[in-house]
């Protein structure tokens, strides 16, 4: 017979795993409560699609009344790939176990974290925590930063900045200091997430999907450099020797980025960015918004230090800033392409 229970035990101690993902999420993760549940029932559908998988099962009572809860994942195709997650994993008709945190706005909505199979096998649905059942496990935090050595050949091809960089881990690297003001946080508080536009699969604008943990590609154009980011499949141009003055051209989601190279760095400065919120939580962006990024290519050309500066006095308190480590692991570019789930 299968069935669902609520855990608070130990609720204090999951939920800080939880947090530093929740931070930086594709989507904000303020619907879903703080008490973790745990589900038994049968898996009767399978939505692996990007940019959040999800799982639909049906879990039965003791008296045998069947409730359908819907499952969204902590991560996306993408990212299980890269943990070792496979789709064949997830057979429709087994009983599986999920555990997460229930939706405090949706009814049987769970944000789920980890999976046990009848076969005793467990997949982990997050980069940032660890098994929960078994010592038979994919995915999770130790399979989440990636296996450097492999760059030790990448200088020999003298692509420079030109190719696809991989994210080094989900901490390897990284740094974020976004100090909100009072207002910003004040409609953050307010935020309904379940009606965002990245929930619908809006492409958002700039400069949200540079803080993704997501790889980017560099396409060298010549007068122009197109940076392929696999987060919506955003896809922006550089402007080098082609550039003209911003304040003639007209203001769009992406803005208009202008380039230059300051030794082995790519220096780009984007302005005229037409886009209302700076993240997912529904922080307010204004027009004025200005972002300097730095993309640092190491000598041997195996590593990429990102950083980048956001201006905005309606958002920020004080410049804010982010960055994150980038590795040539030779993978191709994916870009994850939003379904609604």
């Amino acid at each position: 017979m299968t069935s669902y229970r609520n855990f608070s035990i130990a609720t204090t101690a999951v939920a800080a795993m939880l947090t530093p993902f929740v931070t930086g999420a594709h989507h904000s993760r303020a619907e879903f409560g703080d008490e973790v549940t745990e589900l038994t029932g049968e898996l009767v559908r399978v939505f692996w699609r990007n940019p959040h998988a999800g799982l639909n099962i049906v879990v039965r009572d003791e008296s045998g009344a069947e409730e359908q809860w819907r499952i969204e994942t902590f991560g996306s195709p993408n990212l299980f790939g890269r943990m070792g997650v496979d789709r064949d994993y997830f057979v429709e008709g087994q009983q599986i176990t999920v555990s997460g945190r229930a939706s405090t706005m949706r009814e049987n909505y769970l944000l789920g974290t980890n999976v046990l199979f009848e076969s005793g096998m467990e997949a982990i649905l997050s980069a940032t925590i660890g098994p929960l059942w078994s010592d038979n496990y994919v995915g999770g935090s130790e399979y989440s930063d990636r296996d450097l050595s492999v760059t030790t050949t990448i200088a020999a091809e003298n692509r420079g900045l030109f190719r696809n960089w991989s994210i080094a881990g989900r901490a390897i690297g990284t740094h974020r200091d976004f100090p909100f003001t009072a207002e910003a946080q004040a409609a953050m508080d307010a935020w309904d997430p379940v009606t965002a536009p990245v929930a619908r699969c809006e492409t958002p604008g700039m400069p949200g999907p540079m803080y993704q943990p997501l790889s980017q590609e560099f396409v060298d154009n010549g007068d122009t450099i197109t940076l392929n980011v696999e987060y919506f499949g955003i896809k922006r141009t550089i402007h080098m020797n082609d550039a003209v003055d911003p304040e003639t051209v007209e203001p769009s989601p992406l803005g208009y980025s202008v380039g230059r190279w300051d030794g082995n760095t790519l220096v780009v400065e984007t302005t005229r960015i037409n886009y209302p919120y700076f993240n997912s939580g529904g922080a307010p962006q204004s027009e004025n918004v200005r972002v300097v990024e730095r993309f640092a290519v190491s000598d041997d050309q195996t590593e990429m230090d990102f950083s980048m500066t956001i201006y905005d006095d309606v958002t920020f308190s004080a410049p804010a800033s982010a960055g994150r480590l980038y590795v040539a692991l030779g993978e191709p570019f994916v870009p994850l392409d939003c379904n609604v789930f």
